[in-house]
């Protein structure tokens, strides 16, 4: 009997203990968390304002040892140690301080308490092995958690540490610690510590029990493992006099009664230490029965909740759980009611104001008693760290999905901008592109189609592995399907589904079992000229950016169309200009043939007639001389008229105002001239004389005008032409070759041409050619 009383006397201690360990720790953690957030308001961080705040508030827990730690690369050493304004040093055998050697990590204390010599500003706790390890698992310091055992110089002990910000600035990131030395707990407690002995993970940490444990009590806490251990009490007085009482019982029985009073007053004692642990305990603490009620909770429980202790022991403990909870709660109440010992688990309590709170919980049920003893922790903060944890993994793994996606797209275009570059064949682009986006959206079939002016789509190219119509197939718009939709908005249109289309659209896709499909518009200067489809079968589905990803490729498709447009107008100018270039020999040889060379042929002939007239002296040889002279003189004539036509004197030596005022003289059409005297390049000149004259040339065939108007002047390096009429408008570019013509002229010198011809309001013709170095 007495043995047992001893037993279940250390399994109370035990049990005692525990709760105040664990309230120790609790009042360590909130000091902490504490600390943490007001280091996070400081507007200017610095060494004193560490050590003045550390110091300021370690008198509530007696813990003054703190630093804050922060993680530094190789590469960015120097600029940390010109911020800190001293070297990242560590620690030798001896105390002292000397630069650390290279390492890829290190973790300086950037700001301590200096309570210590060894807490100075930018020592590595690097080689503190308890410390580093705890500080580089940052799965466990979004929340207080403790290290494993370790030291702070030579003194033994373990640290508590927690994520923290000191000061406001989005870098200012780190861990801040605080060491808790050897002692430290069993101060806090009512027994003799040379009969408990406290481990953590394991690993004795404190105690001077050296004997094995009567009792031993386990419970989890700042993320680790503890144990408390006790000893069995040495046997009291009337458990030693026990024997002695049946040989001197009468003796013995005023001893007793002293005995069993003081017994009774220890007991008194010790209920009031646990209704003290019990009330002030930062955990919560409950008895519950196997009714489902709470028999009693602790303070903490109702500031944890918000709820009366009233409130909280008149409904069954189960309505206050979560709902989604309350099965696993009902399932753990059965298992203690069978007396599993030492159940651990979590559930989410609903508080008065409605919002959710996470419960750890450590229960043990006392069947004799019909209770069950609880101990839980609010581990909201943590549960919210872990899940944002979990929230920043997601966004780091969609964020290299995102990359990846983005680099195949990225490798994709650059596949087809060189192609573009290289100015292959319009059909190898179209048919690149079709392959590349049907690869990179998992379409089941792409196709890039052409609007026709006859209302019909045109499919010019489609991947080689993809379903659907032959390239060439033309097919009429239909009034929803997503080709006539692009065509009419001018924006990219998708078809997320068939169900609700038209029929004809529906049975079309049908056809093709295509369940839903995305196209973009192919604008070439500023016209839709075609749309790039995409379409997915039954199983697939177009992803939200899709239009977005087309919608790259499209502009290097219309940059294609253009430049090949571009080549085609190019080689048609050409040929143009070969053509005026051998229409104008012909012209030059055809007048020299008909004109000057026949009147030359003249000349010859009355000369020879002549000098025959004079070797035969006969006399009238004075006719045929004054018909050489006639004709010699109109062929120089002509020829001068010819070089006119070819190049102007008058450009040569008077310059484009010459020219013109000349050109226009000769002109039956009135013409104002406003033209800039100053010389020009010859090429410019030239070029701009023969634009002006066969402007005024069209002027006088075409438009019926009165009137006439000729301006040019050198404007910021571009010489601005405007030729101008009061005729019957109606001009267009394309109709005759004379605008043809000029616009070939123009653009050879790098230069434009605009015109505005309404019919009946006359014609403005405006030419500019860059001149370079004016």
């Amino acid at each position: 009997m007495i043995r047992q009383d001893r037993a279940a006397a250390a399994a109370r201690r035990a049990q005692v203990e525990s709760v105040q360990i664990d309230g120790v720790l609790g009042r360590a953690r909130a000091y902490l968390a504490g600390l943490a957030s007001v280091l996070g308001g400081e507007q200017a961080p610095s060494e004193e304002a560490f050590a003045r705040l550390a110091g300021s508030t370690a008198g509530s827990v007696g813990l003054v040892d703190a630093l804050w730690v922060e993680t530094v690369p190789h590469a960015e050493r120097a600029a940390y140690e010109r911020r800190l304004g001293a070297p990242i040093t560590r620690l030798t055998r001896t105390g002292h301080a000397e630069p650390a050697p290279a390492a890829p990590t290190y973790l300086p204390a950037t700001y301590t308490s200096r309570t210590r010599p060894e807490l100075r500003q930018g020592v590595d706790v690097s080689e503190w092995p308890a410390l580093a390890a705890a500080i580089r698992d940052r799965a466990n310091v979004f929340a207080v958690t403790a290290s494993g055992p370790g030291s702070l110089g030579s003194e033994p002990g373990f640290y508590l540490l927690q994520a923290a910000r000191f000061g406001r600035d989005p870098g200012d990131n780190g861990v801040l610690a605080l060491f808790v030395p050897r002692g430290w707990l069993t101060a806090a407690l009512a027994d003799d510590p040379r009969r408990v002995a406290i481990s953590l993970d394991g690993q004795r940490l404190e105690g001077g029990l050296d004997t094995a444990p009567a009792s031993s009590q386990t419970f989890a806490a700042l993320a680790r493992r503890w144990r408390v251990d006790v000893g069995s009490e040495p046997p009291s007085g009337f458990q030693t006099l026990v024997p002695w009482v049946a040989l001197a019982w009468p003796i013995a029985a005023a001893l007793l009664m002293v005995l069993v009073g003081r017994a009774s007053m220890r007991r008194r004692r010790a209920e009031r230490d646990f209704e003290r642990v019990f009330n002030l305990s930062l955990d919560l603490l409950s008895i519950s029965g196997v009714d489902g009620y709470f028999k009693r909770v602790n303070p903490a429980f109702e500031r944890a909740l918000g709820y009366s202790s009233r409130e909280l022991l008149s409904r069954p403990y189960v309505e206050f759980v979560h709902p989604d909870d309350r099965a696993a709660t009902r399932e753990v109440a059965r298992k203690l009611a069978r007396g599993d010992q030492l159940l651990e688990f979590e559930n989410r309590y609903v508080t008065a104001d409605g919002t959710v709170r996470w419960l750890q919980w450590s229960s043990r049920p006392m069947l004799r008693e019909g209770v069950s003893y609880g101990v839980a922790k609010d581990i909201t903060d943590r549960k919210r760290a872990e899940a944002d944890l979990r929230a920043a993994q997601r966004a780091v793994e969609r964020s290299r999905d995102e990359l990846r996606v983005l680099a195949e797209e990225q490798a994709a275009l650059r596949r087809v901008a060189t192609l573009v570059a290289r100015g292959v064949s319009p059909e190898d682009v179209f048919a690149a592109v079709c392959d590349e986006v049907g690869r990179l959206l998992g379409a089941d079939a792409t196709s890039l189609v052409r609007y026709e002016p006859d209302g019909t789509a045109r499919i010019v190219a489609k991947d080689e592995e993809g379903v659907g119509p032959e390239i060439g197939t033309r097919a009429p718009h239909e009034a929803d399907s997503v080709t006539a939709a692009v065509l009419r908005t001018r924006r990219a249109s998708r078809q997320d589904s068939y169900d609700d289309a038209p029929i004809s659209v529906a049975s079309h896709a049908s056809e093709l079992d295509f369940g839903s499909a995305v196209a973009a518009p192919i604008v070439v200067e500023g016209r839709v000229w075609g749309a790039m489809l995409a379409a997915w079968t039954h199983g697939g589905r177009p992803t939200p950016d899709a239009e977005t990803r087309i919608a790259q490729f499209t502009e290097l498709v219309a940059t294609t169309v253009a430049n090949a447009d571009s080549r085609a107008q190019l080689a048609a100018s050409r040929a143009r200009i070969v053509d005026a270039a051998d229409d104008e020999r012909r012209r030059v040889v055809r007048d020299l043939h008909d004109g000057a060379q026949q009147r030359l042929v003249h000349t010859v002939v009355a000369l020879k007639m002549a000098r025959r007239a004079l070797d035969r002296g006969h006399d009238g040889v004075e006719p045929f001389v004054e018909d050489a002279l006639e004709q010699a003189e109109q062929a120089n004539a002509q020829l001068r008229e010819l070089a006119q036509g070819i190049h102007p004197v008058s450009l040569t030596h008077g310059g484009l105002r010459a020219a013109i005022d000349l050109l226009v003289s000769q002109l039956s059409l009135p013409v104002i001239v406003d033209v800039d005297p100053q010389r020009l390049p010859p090429a410019i000149e030239a070029n701009a004389y023969f634009a002006i004259s066969e402007a005024l040339t069209n002027v006088i065939k075409h438009s019926g005008a009165r009137n006439a108007y000729v301006r040019a002047h050198l404007d910021d390096g571009v010489l601005r032409i405007e030729v101008r009429d009061d005729g019957s408008g109606g001009a267009r570019p394309g109709r005759g070759s004379g605008l043809v013509g000029l616009r070939d002229r123009v653009e050879t010198l790098g230069g434009s041409m605009e015109v505005e011809s309404p019919p009946g309001s006359g014609t403005s013709l405006r030419l500019d050619i860059p001149v370079d170095g004016a």
